[in-house]
């Protein structure tokens, strides 16, 4: 019975913090079993496959299970925990379109994308006779009411907007969701969709992303080239080459945690992105504006080491008061003017 005291501990600090994780993913009971499956594992492992051996490795063998363990926790686990938590499928009703705030022409629709997926959304065909069209894209693990408030702004103002839940999200099809990596590919699907339709000039659309949306939009723009402006709020890192400098040791570690998880998310999907510094250089001189908070973490210098490659009509703006997407909130009347004559200059001249 004496043997079966670690595996037993090794399993319940395995269950508690599994749970833990389980209690963020809304799932503590299938959480908390894995744990203990690989808890109880670990240590029935350590105790009677090191047991084989004695001597001095069988008698530390506490000491070492341990000191692997948490790199391992570290390394591995962690960063693919952060991953696994973005990628799962989030399907639901999303209600209402009459509460949209988008007018009496606006219509749900269903728009055939990359891979067979197919995209739920509210669209509102444009005011004018521009037929300027812009795409409002959420941000992670949200749907279409989170970019609203962005698209009344600009349905305000007199352009068709489409605001649509990204795959497996919403009510959009899709078994998985993929930090942006597969997303980009429906930009061009949803731009054909748009351009077939008698009102849209295909040659005036644009898009704004929020968070997640802006990664989507910026991977998918040196490929899509009628997209002719992006208005980009709270772009973050794509890749390890996109790290600000790091200082300190517990600035190291951040990026090491990091890099872990691009490089695992990578292998999990099947793609590996690539850094926003090699995709920005190459959507100019389309138009392209950074917008980020001042008082999100990082995500300032983040773009500031952006602000240099974004072209001639390329051009960032650090919201004061701000956290991450909150420029719209914080500074409305000054955003609203920006975002508006932003499109208007890309757009509508």
């Amino acid at each position: 019975m004496k043997r079966w005291f670690f595996p037993i501990v090794n399993a319940i600090v395995f269950v508690m913090m599994f749970a833990v994780i389980g209690y963020y993913l809304f799932d503590i009971g299938h959480w908390a079993l894995v744990g203990l499956v690989i808890g109880l594992g670990a240590g029935l492992a350590v105790e009677f496959g090191l047991g084989a051996l004695g001597g001095w490795i069988y008698r530390r063998r506490i000491t070492l299970a341990v000191l692997v363990e948490i790199v391992l926790i570290i390394a591995f686990v962690g960063p693919f925990i952060v991953i696994y938590a973005q990628t799962t499928p989030q399907h639901y009703a999303v209600c209402c379109i009459e509460d949209s705030g988008l007018g009496n022409r606006v219509e749900a629709v269903k728009i055939p994308v990359a891979d067979g997926e197919t995209l739920a959304g509210w669209y509102a065909p444009p005011e004018d006779e521009t037929g300027a069209v812009v795409i409002v894209l959420h941000g992670s693990r949200g749907n279409r009411k989170g970019s609203l408030d962005h698209a009344r702004v600009l349905h305000d103002a007199g352009y068709g907007v489409l605001v649509y839940d990204q795959r497996a999200s919403g009510e959009s099809t899709g078994e998985r969701q993929s930090i942006g990596l597969y997303d980009r590919r429906d930009i061009t699907p949803i731009i054909n969709w748009l351009a077939a339709r008698p009102e849209v000039d295909s040659e005036r659309i644009g898009g704004v992303g929020l968070s997640l949306g802006a990664h989507i939009l910026v991977m998918a723009g040196p490929e899509e080239p009628r997209l002719k402006a992006i208005w980009g709020d709270g772009l973050g890192i794509n890749a390890v080459d996109d790290f600000p400098p790091h200082e300190g040791l517990a600035g190291t570690f951040i990026a090491f945690i990091n890099q872990q998880a691009i490089w695992l998310g990578g292998l999990y999907l099947g793609e590996h992105p690539v850094a926003f510094k090699t995709l920005i250089p190459q959507i100019a001189p389309r138009h392209l504006m950074l917008i980020t908070g001042a008082l999100a973490p990082y995500e300032p210098d983040i773009n500031r080491a952006y602000e240099p490659l974004l072209g001639e009509n390329g051009a960032l703006w650090v919201v004061e008061n701000a956290g991450h997407v909150g420029g719209l909130y914080q500074n409305r009347e000054t955003y609203i003017v920006r975002m508006v004559a932003f499109f208007d200059e890309a757009l509508r001249q």
